[in-house]
């Protein structure tokens, strides 16, 4: 009984530091790019100035309903390819590490750009974080391209890897067939794809790295390139 009294009390201390911890950034509006049907994913639309100088990819659960709601507006408008989310104001970091609950808005379009609001004020809950990482103003560019490819079995993505200014937000629909390859993505949370030149018009040449750091230079093919959001102006 004992044991069990002080595995509670730190448990409890822990968690009460866990949300006592302060983040210097203020409360602001976080809009994310979505991806995705059966599985939502959410990349959030950066700057590189202070609220929003994180770029995050994650996965989302909306409710049952809503869920289908999404799902039905974008097989009714298969010519749309951005829908995007406005959450309710929050700290990013604090929302991402301990809250991961909110309201938000979906839009049908891009929500500030004249995108048409079919959710509001729907809960959304962040189920797993892919990819967390704030910019540091002392980032080196890398010599070649490099993107997060993540996704699940039906469907998969790209997300251009933002390092220093200026740079560029770009979100991509690709498909594998491959089962190597697809068995190495459901291995991780994301593969950085590196393209050795700087040209997206050789999408055969690109190589990989795991998320555990074990690098390849097996070529990754993707049968379906799309591109569904690039974005240079917020990132100038």
């Amino acid at each position: 009984m004992k044991l069990i009294f002080t595995f509670l009390f730190l448990y409890l201390s822990t968690y009460a530091v866990a949300q006592s911890v302060h983040y210097p950034d203020k409360p602001s509006t976080h809009g994310m790019m979505l991806m995705g049907s059966e599985i939502i994913y959410a990349s959030h639309l950066p700057m590189f100035h202070s609220p929003h100088d994180y770029q995050i990819i994650s996965v989302l659960e909306l409710s049952k309903n809503d869920q289908a709601k999404y799902i039905l507006d974008k097989k009714n408008h298969p010519g749309e390819l951005i829908y995007t989310i406005e959450p309710e104001t929050f700290v990013l970091p604090e929302m991402i590490n301990h809250t991961k609950t909110f309201k938000a808005s979906i839009y049908r379009g891009h929500f500030e750009r004249g995108g048409e609001k079919f959710l509001e004020n729907i809960n959304v809950k962040i189920s797993r974080v892919i990819y967390y990482k704030q910019f540091d103003k002392k980032s080196i560019k890398s010599k070649n391209l490099q993107y997060l490819l993540f996704g699940n079995a039906r469907e998969q993505f790209l997300v251009h890897r933002i390092s220093a200014r200026p740079d560029f937000d770009e979100n991509i629909a690709v498909q594998i067939h491959d089962r190597k390859n697809l068995k190495a993505l459901a291995d991780n949370l994301y593969i950085t794809i590196e393209f050795p030149e700087k040209d997206l018009r050789k999408p055969f040449s690109w190589r990989q790295s795991t998320g555990s750091r074990k690098q390849t230079h097996e070529p990754f093919q993707f049968s379906k390139h799309q591109v569904l959001y690039l974005e240079y102006g917020d990132l100038n």
